[in-house]
């Protein structure tokens, strides 16, 4: 595939490398690929990304306000689309528009194609435009990273070469040639959407929807994700989320190689010693639901939660103050709203705890006993322990990103 995208960024002149590190950082700690980091620190517009991943998979990127047509994405169902990262743009006969984040991923493709029935022509879209898509086009919740307000003022980038605009990377099955999108369909899907370039020739594909032609009230026809699939545990059938003794996690976070085994390991032990406990992601003003554990506990209540750290609360305090914190929880909004991702029920006392990453607050551990319970206080220590070897087990990733 060639060289990697922080690699291609740099050579370019697109990116300074203390840029592209900072992102490899921030990757090892709040996950998302490389360019959802660059887009989120500012460091790269969304079209100078999108042209940046065209140029490396080979394929055209887009980018922008993108409009799905509802034919299109009827063909695939939500828990597929979501599970593969994949999300139909655009469907005429036996050909399908795709968006994707990996056009390299042909296992992918191919599902798609044998599901849809279509050749594929896929196009390439930065990773937080993707996950936007699938949450306004599935229902499959995904976090807002890095496509808003994140628009750098710059000269546009140079035009792909034109064979490569004709030759989109194109899947055929069963036998059947590939079709080719003509030039002016080209033109009118590769830029910032809404812009168009006419064409010398018609394009075999209907006109686009654009998003005056979509009614703002008008339900997706294929519908949302299903209960179950939201509900999906954050381990997979082959993993281990039994409640973990101290030492096992002490022994599990000394040999992390990625964030997921980070939030595995201080779960299973919260377990062992709290009826829930809860992982929040610090960043950008908000404290965003990561994962959780316990009766009542839902992954989708988890992932769609949402503090603001301008509120009062006590999420807020913690990441301020950089201190623990035990004791009963103040009734304010924002504590409202954190009770109620963790499924209701008031606690008569809970205990959060920072966990701190390049500098600065990055998680914040949440623990209670339960509805009407108090949090034991002896398993405390062990805890603030823990978050200490959780903040080394970032270390380790961060010095390995870079």
């Amino acid at each position: 595939m060639g060289p990697r995208l922080g690699e291609l960024l740099v050579r370019s002149g697109v990116c300074s490398r203390p840029a592209v590190e900072e992102a490899l950082k921030a990757q090892a700690i709040f996950g998302g690929r490389i360019g959802t980091n660059l887009l989120e620190c500012g460091a790269i517009s969304e079209e100078r990304l999108a042209h940046a991943l065209g140029e490396r998979h080979g394929v055209p990127g887009l980018f922008g306000e993108l409009v799905p047509e509802p034919s299109a994405l009827a063909l695939l169902r939500p828990i597929d689309a979501d599970r593969l990262e994949v999300v139909p743009l655009r469907a005429a006969g036996k050909t399908l528009l795709l968006l994707t984040v990996d056009p390299g991923n042909v296992a992918a493709l191919d599902e798609v194609a044998f599901a849809t029935g279509h050749h594929l022509h896929p196009f390439v879209v930065p990773e937080a435009r993707l996950w936007r898509l699938l949450n306004s086009a599935y229902g499959a919740f995904r976090e807002e990273r890095g496509v808003e307000g994140h628009q750098r003022p710059g000269p546009p980038p140079a035009p792909m070469p034109a064979p490569m605009a004709l030759r989109p990377a194109a899947v055929a099955h069963h036998g059947e040639a590939p079709d080719l999108i003509d030039e002016a369909e080209f033109d009118a899907l590769y830029g910032r959407v809404g812009v168009t370039t006419p064409g010398p020739f018609p394009s075999p594909l209907p006109p686009r929807v654009t998003p005056a032609d979509v009614p703002p009230t008008e339900a997706p026809a294929h519908g949302l994700l299903p209960p179950e699939v939201a509900a999906t545990p954050f381990w997979s059938d082959e993993e281990d989320a039994s409640p973990l003794g101290f030492e096992a996690a002490v022994r599990l976070l000394a040999g992390v190689e990625e964030r997921g085994a980070i939030a595995r390991a201080v779960l299973r032990f919260a377990r062992s010693r709290f009826q829930r406990a809860l992982l929040l992601t610090v960043r950008r003003g908000q404290a965003h639901g990561w994962v959780g554990l316990g009766p009542g506990v839902t992954v989708d209540a988890v992932r769609r939660l949402r503090l603001p750290l301008g509120a009062e609360g006590v999420v807020a305090t913690v990441v301020a103050t950089r201190s623990h914190f035990l004791g009963p929880l103040p009734r304010t909004e924002a504590n409202v709203r954190l009770l109620k991702g963790l499924g209701g029920g008031v606690p008569k006392s809970a205990c959060l705890i920072p966990i701190l990453a390049l500098e600065r607050v990055v998680n914040v551990l949440y623990v209670d006993a339960g509805r009407g319970e108090l949090v034991d206080p002896s398993g405390l220590g062990e805890l603030l322990i823990l978050a200490t070897r959780i903040a080394q087990g970032y270390d380790a990733l961060v010095r390995r990103a870079v």
